[in-house]
């Protein structure tokens, strides 16, 4: 297992933190992690896309992982997070290839949309968009119930673990997986402190959204991500792909290739291999050749 090179981008609001593997290689990717998650949930696929000549670099969102949280008084509105992948972009050698996973999917899609020239290739895990769209004739009452959560929201740590493998167990809880796979994750997501280990993660980032887009604007954007997508879902389907909508996002956004892989919503970390297999043949089979050609 290859050992990771860590990295710091500029953002406005601060600094997003960076694992990368397979520094110096021929093909530049950058990879975003879901919610909650971090950079290193991309530890067991990343080196086995390295052996192959990629240079994957994984970023921590604001407020995840080590990356610098939003000042007090902001919030984690999902648009945001699309302008934090664009100070990431700003700095990088593009095209670049993105492999996105869940959170991180969707705002790669939107980028996509946005930048289609500083994208070379995208490939989305488990997900099709933001979840949950706007439903009309809640918008109101969605409001005051995210304000209200928002007024009474505290940043303390309430929870401690004694050690790792005790944050370990708690993690598997939310997240069933061998100790062994989601230990990286886990190690990364951790502050030690004199009371303990909690959780490095923002605690805003459970609260509520003030504002939900449309399943027209959702589909407009996976419509509009014109370069080269794989899309592989887990199968049996999952809990992150249990909406009316899914036939009609995979519909607009008409991935190139599409692949139903055995395994969970964390099927990048369990299935490293079957994933690393499905993208590295998406990339000669169908990016190598079509930018040959152009």
């Amino acid at each position: 297992m290859q050992t990771p090179k860590t990295l710091n981008f500029e953002a406005r609001f601060g600094n997003i933190a960076a694992l990368q593997w397979g520094t110096g290689n021929t093909h530049k990717v950058l990879a975003l992690h879901g919610w909650l998650d971090n950079a290193a949930s991309f530890w067991h696929l990343a080196p086995l896309l390295a052996d192959h000549d990629i240079e994957l670099t994984a970023i921590d969102f604001p407020g995840h992982g080590h990356s610098d949280h939003r000042a007090p008084g902001h919030n984690y509105g999902f648009i945001d997070y699309v302008m934090d992948v664009q100070a990431v972009m700003d700095q990088m050698d593009q095209p670049v290839g993105m492999i996105c996973h869940s959170m991180g999917a969707a705002i790669a899609a939107m980028y996509a949309a946005a930048y289609p020239e500083q994208v070379r290739y995208l490939v989305m895990l488990e997900n099709l968009g933001p979840v949950p769209a706007h439903q009309p004739g809640k918008a109101a009452g969605a409001l005051r119930e995210a304000l209200n959560l928002w007024r009474k929201h505290s940043l303390q740590h309430k929870r401690f673990y004694n050690n790792i493998d005790q944050a370990i167990t708690a993690r598997q809880e939310a997240t069933p997986m061998p100790a062994e796979i989601i230990r990286p994750l886990v190690e990364r997501s951790l502050c030690e402190t004199t009371k303990g280990y909690h959780w490095r993660s923002d605690k805003r980032l459970r609260l509520r959204s003030f504002f939900r887009m449309t399943e027209e604007q959702i589909q407009e954007y996976l419509s509009a991500t014109v370069k080269p997508t794989q899309l592989i879902l887990a199968k049996p389907k999952t809990y992150a792909l249990q909406y009316p909508a899914v036939k009609d996002r995979l519909t607009a956004l008409n991935p190139r290739r599409y692949d139903e892989l055995t395994g969970d919503h964390h099927l990048h970390m369990t299935q490293a291999k079957s994933v690393a297999d499905a993208i590295l043949s998406f990339i000669e089979q169908e990016v190598d050749c079509s930018h040959d050609a152009g």
